[in-house]
């Protein structure tokens, strides 16, 4: 039984997802390597809301460590 799940799982390993880079880390706005989950929607994206609320409280450009 646990040499069927270990070949499962490395046949999941082997699928590649189609996936898209943040635009905030793509621009430099964030050095957090995140993937995109709303087809570039940013206004949905809980993320996109912290960094403008950030940079709003700071007064200059938010970058998340």
């Amino acid at each position: 039984m646990r040499s069927k799940i270990i070949r499962i799982r490395d046949v999941r390993m082997k699928v590649q997802a189609p996936y898209s880079l943040c635009r905030h880390f793509v621009d430099g706005r964030t050095v957090i390597p995140k993937i995109c989950i709303y087809n570039y929607e940013c206004p949905r994206c809980a993320f996109d809301q912290w960094l403008d609320e950030m940079e709003a409280r700071q007064g200059i450009p938010a970058v998340a460590a």
